[in-house]
């Protein structure tokens, strides 16, 4: 039951920055394309309020997913052991 809980704890965390990486990198790279100029900046502005705008969304789709993977034991790492193959 720990073990469970402590991957579904990992998979919040993977899936909450990994939603953060996303959304930042599609924000940044539309406003970077946008001024090319200015690229690093725009894109670093725009993923910082692209995030800002949605973490509680991220937060809370990560946690769900999270919690009800790890309570369905369908995440990798939050199985129980399998039963051995019998010696044929």
């Amino acid at each position: 039951m720990v073990k469970r809980i402590i991957f579904g704890l990992i998979w919040f965390a993977v899936l909450y920055i990994c939603a953060c990486f996303f959304a930042g990198a599609i924000a940044g790279a539309m406003a970077g394309s946008k001024d090319p100029a200015n690229a690093a900046a725009a894109g670093a502005r725009a993923g910082e309020q692209a995030v800002d705008a949605l973490w509680v969304y991220f937060a809370v789709g990560a946690a769900v997913l999270a919690g009800v993977g790890s309570w369905a034991a369908v995440l990798p790492g939050t199985r129980g052991k399998r039963a051995p193959k019998p010696i044929a």
